[in-house]
């Protein structure tokens, strides 16, 4: 029995515009100190990717919903979200602490990059199975289950 209905890379192409959208908001996040000056406690909660991230999930469950997708359609993007969404962060968390530029990606208490890098690591499988959670339950407000149903039928 498969995991996946289609092999990992190809659901790719599906979540590229997911994707993009959390690099802007990741990048956006990034610049907000050093660019433009808004200290932290001010832009922090206008620029998230934990916050971002459901939503993104949320519009795709309804898109796979309607497509006549599977569960494990959604668990393939909550993964290429939530792993991307890691990647962006552990990335910022990097350049932050490595190169010197004060960003939003770590605070002034911050004594440890390496461990803080891979509590995200965590954090993106975690957030995989968080984000399939959520898109689950939209994806069965959504009627998904019923066209999966049709979709699959042979009549």
């Amino acid at each position: 029995m498969k995991l996946l209905n289609k092999p990992f890379r190809q659901y790719f192409r599906e979540a590229r515009l997911g994707i993009a959208l959390l690099l802007l908001v990741a990048v956006m996040r990034f610049l907000l100190q050093p660019l433009f000056q808004i200290p932290q406690d001010q832009g922090t909660h206008w620029v998230s990717l934990t916050i971002m991230l459901p939503i993104i999930m949320m519009c795709y469950s309804v898109a796979v919903a309607l497509k006549g997708g599977t569960f494990r359609d959604l668990l393939a993007l909550a993964a290429w979200f939530a792993l991307s969404g890691m990647l962006f962060i552990i990335l910022g968390i990097a350049i932050d602490d490595f190169a010197g530029i004060d960003t939003y990606y770590t605070g002034p208490a911050e004594s440890n990059p390496w461990g803080h890098m891979f509590a995200h690591v965590i954090e993106g499988v975690v957030f995989t199975l968080l984000l399939w959670g959520i898109g689950s339950v939209v994806y069965l407000v959504a009627g998904g289950r019923k066209r999966a149903a049709s979709v699959g039928s042979p009549l």
